[in-house]
Protein backbone atom coordinates (compact mmCIF):
# COMPACT_ATOMS: atom_id res chain seq x y z
CA UNK A 1 0.00 0.00 0.00
CA UNK A 2 1.33 3.44 -0.91
CA UNK A 3 1.44 6.18 1.68
CA UNK A 4 1.48 9.95 1.35
CA UNK A 5 3.58 12.04 3.68
CA UNK A 6 1.54 14.45 5.71
CA UNK A 7 4.11 16.75 7.20
CA UNK A 8 3.87 19.07 10.14
CA UNK A 9 7.15 20.68 9.08
CA UNK A 10 7.33 24.26 7.95
CA UNK A 11 9.12 25.69 4.94
CA UNK A 12 12.46 25.37 6.72
CA UNK A 13 12.02 21.60 7.03
CA UNK A 14 12.01 21.70 10.82
CA UNK A 15 9.12 20.41 12.86
CA UNK A 16 6.72 22.95 14.27
CA UNK A 17 6.74 20.89 17.45
CA UNK A 18 9.14 18.09 18.19
CA UNK A 19 6.52 16.10 20.07
CA UNK A 20 4.62 13.25 18.42
CA UNK A 21 5.51 10.79 15.71
CA UNK A 22 5.38 11.44 11.98
CA UNK A 23 1.99 10.72 10.48
CA UNK A 24 1.47 8.65 7.36
CA UNK A 25 -1.83 8.42 5.53
CA UNK A 26 -2.79 5.99 2.75
CA UNK A 27 -2.71 7.71 -0.65
CA UNK A 28 -6.32 6.72 -1.32
CA UNK A 29 -7.45 8.49 1.87
CA UNK A 30 -5.36 11.58 1.11
CA UNK A 31 -6.73 11.75 -2.44
CA UNK A 32 -10.33 11.21 -1.30
CA UNK A 33 -9.96 14.01 1.24
CA UNK A 34 -8.47 16.35 -1.35
CA UNK A 35 -11.25 15.64 -3.85
CA UNK A 36 -13.93 16.26 -1.22
CA UNK A 37 -12.31 19.51 -0.03
CA UNK A 38 -12.04 20.87 -3.57
CA UNK A 39 -15.45 19.66 -4.74
CA UNK A 40 -13.93 17.56 -7.52
CA UNK A 41 -15.49 14.35 -6.20
CA UNK A 42 -18.91 15.24 -7.67
CA UNK A 43 -17.33 16.28 -10.97
CA UNK A 44 -15.57 12.94 -11.27
CA UNK A 45 -18.76 11.04 -10.44
CA UNK A 46 -20.64 12.97 -13.14
CA UNK A 47 -18.15 11.70 -15.73
CA UNK A 48 -20.02 8.39 -15.55
CA UNK A 49 -22.66 10.04 -17.75
CA UNK A 50 -20.23 9.76 -20.68
CA UNK A 51 -20.33 5.98 -20.40
CA UNK A 52 -24.08 5.82 -19.75
CA UNK A 53 -25.08 8.05 -22.69
CA UNK A 54 -25.69 5.22 -25.20
CA UNK A 55 -27.82 3.28 -22.70
CA UNK A 56 -29.91 6.36 -21.91
CA UNK A 57 -30.68 7.36 -25.51
CA UNK A 58 -30.76 3.99 -27.27
CA UNK A 59 -28.88 2.70 -30.31
CA UNK A 60 -30.57 4.88 -32.94
CA UNK A 61 -29.57 8.16 -31.29
CA UNK A 62 -26.24 6.79 -30.07
CA UNK A 63 -25.18 6.18 -33.70
CA UNK A 64 -25.41 9.90 -34.51
CA UNK A 65 -24.21 11.36 -31.21
CA UNK A 66 -21.24 11.20 -28.89
CA UNK A 67 -21.05 12.44 -25.29
CA UNK A 68 -17.70 14.24 -25.13
CA UNK A 69 -17.40 16.04 -21.79
CA UNK A 70 -19.08 17.22 -18.63
CA UNK A 71 -18.72 20.92 -17.77
CA UNK A 72 -19.97 21.59 -14.28
CA UNK A 73 -23.30 19.78 -14.24
CA UNK A 74 -23.85 20.03 -18.02
CA UNK A 75 -23.21 17.15 -20.42
CA UNK A 76 -21.80 18.22 -23.80
CA UNK A 77 -22.87 16.01 -26.71
CA UNK A 78 -21.66 16.16 -30.31
CA UNK A 79 -24.28 15.52 -33.00
CA UNK A 80 -23.56 14.55 -36.63
CA UNK A 81 -26.11 16.81 -38.32
CA UNK A 82 -28.06 19.97 -37.66
CA UNK A 83 -31.33 18.07 -38.21
CA UNK A 84 -30.46 15.68 -35.38
CA UNK A 85 -29.28 18.63 -33.30
CA UNK A 86 -32.71 20.28 -33.62
CA UNK A 87 -34.56 17.03 -32.93
CA UNK A 88 -32.54 16.24 -29.81
CA UNK A 89 -32.82 19.81 -28.54
CA UNK A 90 -36.61 19.44 -28.58
CA UNK A 91 -36.31 16.12 -26.70
CA UNK A 92 -33.78 17.46 -24.18
CA UNK A 93 -36.08 17.19 -21.15
CA UNK A 94 -36.95 13.56 -21.79
CA UNK A 95 -33.33 12.65 -22.51
CA UNK A 96 -32.19 14.35 -19.31
CA UNK A 97 -34.74 12.37 -17.26
CA UNK A 98 -33.61 9.08 -18.82
CA UNK A 99 -29.95 9.92 -18.35
CA UNK A 100 -30.37 10.78 -14.67
CA UNK A 101 -32.36 7.59 -14.08
CA UNK A 102 -29.52 5.51 -15.57
CA UNK A 103 -26.59 7.36 -13.95
CA UNK A 104 -25.58 6.54 -10.39
CA UNK A 105 -23.62 9.74 -9.67
CA UNK A 106 -24.89 13.26 -8.96
CA UNK A 107 -27.61 14.35 -11.39
CA UNK A 108 -26.77 16.02 -14.69
CA UNK A 109 -28.40 19.46 -14.73
CA UNK A 110 -28.40 20.12 -18.46
CA UNK A 111 -27.38 18.92 -21.89
CA UNK A 112 -25.69 21.01 -24.56
CA UNK A 113 -25.81 19.69 -28.10
CA UNK A 114 -23.25 20.90 -30.62
CA UNK A 115 -22.55 20.00 -34.21
CA UNK A 116 -19.65 17.55 -34.46
CA UNK A 117 -16.61 18.61 -36.40
CA UNK A 118 -15.95 15.43 -38.34
CA UNK A 119 -13.61 15.25 -41.30
CA UNK A 120 -16.65 15.05 -43.57
CA UNK A 121 -18.41 18.14 -42.18
CA UNK A 122 -15.19 20.16 -42.10
CA UNK A 123 -14.49 19.14 -45.72
CA UNK A 124 -17.96 20.24 -46.83
CA UNK A 125 -17.57 23.57 -45.04
CA UNK A 126 -14.21 24.21 -46.71
CA UNK A 127 -15.74 23.55 -50.16
CA UNK A 128 -18.58 26.00 -49.45
CA UNK A 129 -16.22 28.69 -48.16
CA UNK A 130 -13.85 28.27 -51.16
CA UNK A 131 -16.79 28.59 -53.58
CA UNK A 132 -17.88 31.85 -51.93
CA UNK A 133 -14.37 33.37 -51.99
Amino acid sequence: MAFAWRSDRGVSGRRASDSGPRRFEPVADALRGYLERTGLDESLERLGALDEWADAVGPRVARVTRAVEVRGDTLVVEVLSSAWNNELTMMKGLILERLNSVCTGPPIGGIRFRLAETAETVGKARKVFRAKA
